[in-house]
């Protein structure tokens, strides 16, 4: 027990500031959509939701109205958006370069409305507050890799794994701690006793919630990192299938280029097409299944099709990535609510405690009155110290995972217990 505690001492100092920094950039992301949707005055209105097949049927139309409105810059990739029935173009102005950029993330966007026909380019966006705009992004790159470069997201990723091993050694310590006292005992004899019984209990509340979030965002790091390995090999793979066969001089129009890609793959959705250009002339296409709900992250796969057609190439994912989406859809689109982004907002709130109320412990660690304070008169336990934890933490991974399978009706489920989690705190600390 001794060594557990010490583990947990230590582990939890070096990762404690980090798990903060996490924790509170990941506040305002939570509303990043509001946020952003309050502070753009000229973006246009968001349609209703548009089945992918629909809104590929549009991409000659979107093509030509985005030519015809920015001649002067040439479309490198289109990748719908199911949720509202826009076509993003990204483009660049022609003879310039490319910066870096992922499917409707990066780069310069032009915005197809296929219902209205109307283009409208990202970069003319005009915001309410400037200060706003680049508050939200250095939360972004502070949240996703602390403001430095890929070392700065391994780094966290470390700090992630480092956490739950505070976590778990944390809880290894309450059970025994808690054999004899009631759930939600909260002293005040002493300052120390005080913050060690307010550490317990945001502990147990926010303990499983930190512990998903850490474990899926090791998990998005690891896809990063091999994704951009199966890019490089998939590109690799295709440029030695297609290095012996003939290629046609002439380049397919992007719609027909689409239909063959469809045709190789009829069961999956398009998510993105590249177009070719002088220096790489394939189109690239990433395909994946059709997700429960239209906000879902997806694995795309490449398929790849020379610039004048043939038989596509699909270069499928490495195995260990098709679990990927289940932890990037439980880290970011799993709380399409509102009122349950207000609930996980409570739940990063609560987090934040746990880390003060830790970092205040380590700090008067030279205090020993908790031995002392112990004695005194408070209710006892009448059931096992683990059934509170567990109970807390099946019902935390519920609200977790059912909106990821079961769509608006779990959406509606993760609402209804999250409401029941904030009563259970609430009851256990006016107890």
């Amino acid at each position: 027990m001794r060594r557990i505690y010490v583990v947990h001492q230590w582990v939890s100092l070096i990762c404690a500031l980090f798990l903060l920094l996490l924790t509170l950039t990941g506040l305002p992301l939570l509303f990043r959509g509001e946020i952003n949707a309050w502070n753009t005055v000229n973006m246009p209105q968001s349609g209703e939701p548009m089945p992918m097949a629909e809104l590929w049927q549009a991409l000659p139309e979107g093509e030509a109205a985005v030519r015809a409105a920015y001649p002067t810059k040439d479309i490198l990739a289109v990748t719908p958006d199911d949720t509202d029935g826009t076509l993003y173009f990204r483009v660049v102005e022609r003879g310039g370069a490319a910066g870096r950029s992922h499917m409707r993330m990066g780069g310069e966007q032009i915005m197809y409305d296929v219902r209205t026909h109307t283009a409208f380019d990202r970069k003319e966006r005009i915001y309410r507050s400037e200060g706003v705009q680049t508050f939200m992004h250095t939360m972004h790159i502070l949240h996703v890799r602390m403001g430095l470069e890929e070392g700065g997201r391994d780094f966290l990723a470390l700090m992630c794994a480092l956490s739950v091993v505070s976590i778990v050694t944390g809880i290894y310590l309450y059970l025994p701690m808690m054999k004899s006292m009631a759930f939600g005992t909260h002293r005040r004899r002493t300052s120390r006793v005080f913050w060690s019984d307010w550490h317990k209990i945001t502990s147990i509340f926010a303990g499983t919630w930190a512990t998903v979030m850490c474990v899926s965002g090791i998990v998005i790091v690891l896809y990063s990192v091999g994704m951009r390995d199966y890019h490089r090999t998939a590109h690799i793979a295709a440029m030695e299938h297609f290095a012996a066969q003939e290629q046609q001089a002439e380049t397919l129009r992007p719609a027909d280029a689409l239909a063959l890609a469809e045709e190789s793959s009829p069961a999956r959705d398009v998510i993105s097409m590249q177009l070719p250009t002088a220096s790489y002339p394939f189109y690239v296409f990433q395909t994946a299944d059709p997700p429960v709900r239209a906000t879902d992250f997806v694995l795309g796969e490449q398929t790849y099709l020379p610039a004048g057609g043939g038989t596509p190439l699909t270069v499928p994912v490495p195995a260990w990535m098709k679990a990927a989406p289940f932890f990037l859809n439980i880290h970011i689109h799993n709380h399409e609510l509102f009122a349950v982004k207000i609930f996980w907002g409570l739940l990063i709130l609560m987090t934040a405690a746990m880390i003060v109320t830790g970092i205040v412990l380590w700090l008067t660690r030279w205090q020993r009155c908790i031995a002392a304070a112990a004695e005194i008169a408070v209710e006892k336990r009448s059931n096992a110290s683990w059934e509170e934890p567990a109970r807390i933490a099946l019902v935390s991974l519920v609200i977790f995972i059912a909106p990821i399978y079961g769509g608006w009706a779990g959406e509606g489920l993760a609402l209804v217990l999250s409401a029941y989690l904030i009563v259970y705190f609430v009851r256990a600390v006016c107890r």
